[in-house]
């Protein structure tokens, strides 16, 4: 039963830290920041609303409209690459995942799209 467990949760984990690695890396794009100021501006309702209506775009990638699912399930899952407890670095994890995720959308997502639904200020590039 425990290996069975343990056959799945090696191989999230190793998915869970590649996107860790990815999200340091994201969090240094200019974009992802900025959209994270934009989404930070509209609320959490209205971005809920946008993130709905994006994933229902048909101008978006499919792998782009199922990632708040796995982003979600992770960020409410107490398995974490650092554990939360752990003062002040405990929720760096989490934030570098949503930098990753951003990212994601970010790259992949036809700018008109995202501006159709965000009305942000995403810089083209």
């Amino acid at each position: 039963m425990l290996s069975a467990w343990l056959s799945w949760l090696i191989p999230i984990a190793g998915a869970v830290l590649i996107l860790g690695v990815a999200g340091v890396f994201a969090w240094r794009d200019e974009r992802v920041r900025d959209f994270i100021e934009d989404i930070e501006e509209l609320g959490w309702r209205r971005s809920a609303r946008a993130v709905w209506g994006l994933a229902r775009d048909p101008r978006v990638p499919w792998f782009v409209r199922l990632l708040p699912v796995p982003l979600l399930i992770y960020l409410a899952s107490p398995i974490d690459i650092i554990p939360d407890f752990i003062p002040l670095i405990g929720q760096l994890d989490d934030i570098l995942v949503v930098a990753a995720a951003l990212w994601v959308v970010l790259r992949y997502t036809p700018h008109e799209a995202i501006e159709a639904h965000f009305r942000t200020r995403v810089a083209d590039g």
